[in-house]
This record gives C-alpha cells, structure tokens and sequence, in this order.
C-alpha cells in the first residue's frame, strides 16, 4: 500500500468510530491520526533506503513489529498519565491499523520480531532512490496491481469525501458568523 491508501483508510476508520455515540466526545486529533498512519513507513522506508538497502527484501522492519506498536502504545501512556493528553493514543492505534493494511500476518518474521528470530526477511533488490519511487509508483496506481490499486483508490476516495466534509463544516461555520455580525 502506499500513502494515500494509509492515510485515507486510517482516517475514514477513525471518521466512522467518532461517529458512534460511545466514541463523539474523545478527542481525536486527525494529525495525529495521519502521522500515526504513515509513520511505519516513515521510520522503515528509509533504513532500507539508506542503511540496509543491499540485506533487506523490503522496507518492512523494525516500524512494522508488533513490537513497535507496544512500544508506541505504552509511551502514549505515558505521556497521557504525565501530561494529560489523551489525543496521543491515536498515534499506536493508526500505527496497528498500518500494519492490518500492509497485511504484516502474511510476513510473520517481521510482524513478531523478535520473536521468531533476530534477522528480517533478506533480498537483494536494491534500486536507486529514484528507481525505488517508481516502480513503487508504477505498482500502486496501475489498476493490475489489485490489493495496492483499490487501497490507494478507496484511500483517495476517502481524502476527497473527508475533503468536502470539512470544506463545507468550515464555510457553514463562518456563514453562521457572518449572518450573527
């Protein structure tokens, strides 16, 4: 999967949950929620780039353990007890639900380490930084690719509608302001 597919599905789930009564009044920080929602990648992406470009069959590691997640979860406690601030829980939970979209079961070397073992999944692919972004271009937006395809069109999808949503709360927002002066 690719960006727009995380960021667009991780904030359609996180729309639909604070619509339900027992969810409306927790406070949910949707740049948390996107920050959360790529940022496996964000860690991942570059350590195969840059580090273990020439070990690693992909750029899947250490952001995308469980462990990571328990990581990220627990200093979210953290800082919720020591600060006050419940909007960081979103961060672990837009994490976990990458890992669901990246379908991390089916690599269960990765999604359990340590557990299963110390090393990830070696390869020896190891395009250029260029080369990297297109073919991983070319493989999200060519409508055979199938699973990566329909998430980055239904992610797409979700961002436009989020989109609209909000332009349309903020120009009612400042209609009701106007008409009140």
């Amino acid at each position: 999967m690719f960006i727009f597919g995380h960021i667009g599905i991780t904030l359609g789930i996180f729309m639909l949950l604070k619509m339900h009564p027992s969810f409306s009044k927790i406070p949910i920080d949707l740049r948390l929620v996107v920050l959360g929602s790529i940022l496996p990648d964000l860690i991942d992406k570059p350590l195969k780039l840059f580090i273990f470009a020439d070990s690693m069959s992909s750029g899947r590691t250490y952001g995308h353990t469980l462990l990571f997640c328990l990581l990220l979860f627990l200093g979210a406690i953290y800082l919720w007890k020591k600060k006050n601030n419940s909007a960081v829980l979103v961060i672990p939970v837009a994490s976990f639900l990458h890992l669901i979209q990246d379908r991390m079961w089916m690599t269960p070397e990765t999604l359990f380490w340590p557990l299963m073992g110390w090393e990830f999944p070696r390869g020896s692919y190891s395009p250029s930084i260029i080369d990297y972004f297109l073919n991983m271009f070319s493989s999200s937006y060519t409508p055979a690719a199938g699973y990566v395809f329909t998430s980055e069109l239904l992610g797409i999808l979700i961002l436009g509608i989020a989109g609209i949503f909000y332009i349309r709360k903020y120009f009612t927002k400042n209609r009701k302001l106007n008409c009140e002066s």
